[in-house]
């Protein structure tokens, strides 16, 4: 787990970061962790800060305000390149995904997969834990409309539980992404399905976050399908990366 690093966005998460830190590095006491985070005003920062002088693997980027969830990624991905590591983890400080299948998402790329995606609904089953019915029926509707329209067959196809090998990263031009919020998630899995490389979904069970509000709304759904549309126009004149 050396060579591998989980990237880690918050805002407003002092009531969770603690312990997602501690849980990780328990579990996997070589791994690297990188927290950014979007100013918080319940002061997220400084917990992370008083981490680090206990976990040397632990690094901490403070931006000036909210700038989106997506350009928070693009961020940690253009540190992780520059810092060589090999597998770069993306994952939500909430305990919506569970740390424990951090290491099955690693391990899925050791062969020639280039992304893992932490998936709700692989399979027959689906694995939400504690969501309203409208909430889950979103998701589904949202997923099965994407999925019709760019031929991905990745039945997750919004999953934020992921893990990327180096050389797919690498292949992105980040600074043609598209999307700043959660709609992100999709267009990093679209634009590797498009490059051609292996996409692997590993079951996990996605539970309703531990402490504070959901992000999560009906304008993410629809900004989704108008990111889908510029992605797809992209593909067609071959500007996608």
């Amino acid at each position: 787990m050396n060579q591998s690093l989980v990237i880690i966005p918050t805002y407003n998460e002092a009531l969770n970061v603690d312990s997602m830190i501690e849980r990780l590095f328990a579990l996997y006491p070589d791994i690297s962790v990188l927290i950014i985070d979007d100013n918080s005003p319940d002061k997220t920062a400084l917990v992370v800060e008083a981490l680090k002088t206990k976990h040397p693997n632990l690094f901490l980027i403070k931006r000036a305000g909210k700038l989106g969830l997506g350009t928070a990624y693009v961020e940690g991905f253009k540190w992780a390149l520059l810092k060589k590591f090999k597998f770069i983890a993306q994952m939500d400080c909430d305990f919506s995904h569970d740390p424990k299948d951090l290491g099955r998402l690693i391990t899925a790329l050791y062969d020639g997969t280039a992304l893992a995606i932490g998936s709700r609904y692989s399979g027959n089953d689906i694995r939400t834990k504690d969501w309203p019915w409208y909430r889950l029926l979103i998701s589904l509707s949202a997923g099965f409309i994407l999925r019709l329209f760019t031929g991905l067959k990745i039945r997750d196809i919004s999953g934020g539980f992921k893990c990327f090998k180096r050389e797919a990263l690498e292949k992105i031009n980040f600074d043609n992404i598209i999307s700043k919020g959660y709609v992100f998630q999709f267009e990093m899995t679209y634009k590797v399905h498009a490059m051609g490389y292996d996409i692997v979904e590993i079951p996990i069970v996605f539970s309703e976050r531990v402490y504070g509000k959901s992000k999560m709304n009906l304008g993410i759904v629809l900004e989704a399908f108008s990111v889908m549309f510029r992605l797809r126009l992209k593909k067609l004149l071959n500007q996608l990366n």
